[in-house]
């Protein structure tokens, strides 16, 4: 199988998830430690946390745990997806590949069972910002499983959310045309 096209998420996304995943951690590390800006607990003249003192040192702690879980899981998050680098579309001779399946799993549709590509804006609820869609219509939706990580059916459609990809979904649609065109052609020869 030789592959013809890939797609990529962004990398730009990717760091910027990193960089935020960072500065999470460096909130946390100020809530419950450094308090450079963040206000310290409470102390008497002792230097010994007083009652209200003790009631803010478990507050910090728990704000500080919850940013270091989510600064953690966000900045893994960037770091693997840029470490990585697998493609979110793989497109060949054979078939189109999307990485929908699971954080690192494809489901693979044969070009033979592939109806029609295209793109769609999904507007969502507040209908503001559209979100960019891939939309692979296949023959038999029987065929795939349900559940998918970035992906939804509706009917015989897969539709795959295509926001924050490196290469923009219009293009992936044309070169998809063009793969299926390519197979239609040479089964007809």
């Amino acid at each position: 199988m030789s592959i013809r096209f890939t797609a990529t998420k962004s990398t730009t996304r990717q760091l910027l998830m990193a960089a935020a995943g960072v500065l999470l951690l460096l909130a946390a590390l100020d809530i419950v430690s450094l308090h450079r800006l963040s206000d310290p607990p409470t102390t008497d003249d002792d230097g010994f946390l007083t009652s209200k003192g003790q009631t803010e040192r478990r507050t910090d702690l728990f704000w500080g745990t919850l940013f270091v879980v989510a600064g953690g899981s966000i900045l893994i998050a960037g770091l693997g997806g840029l470490l990585s680098g697998r493609p979110v579309v793989e497109l060949s001779d054979e078939r189109i590949r999307l990485r929908v399946a699971g954080p690192m799993s494809y489901l693979e549709i044969p070009w033979a069972e592939v109806a029609g590509v295209r793109s769609h804006r999904d507007y969502e609820e507040d209908g503001r910002i559209p979100t960019p869609v891939l939309v692979v219509e296949v023959e038999d939706r029987s065929e795939y499983p349900d559940g998918l990580w970035g992906a939804v059916w509706v009917g015989d459609a897969l539709h795959v959310d295509a926001d924050g990809w490196e290469t923009t979904v219009e293009d992936v649609v044309i070169r998809s045309e063009l793969m299926l065109e390519t197979h239609a052609e040479g089964e007809y020869q």
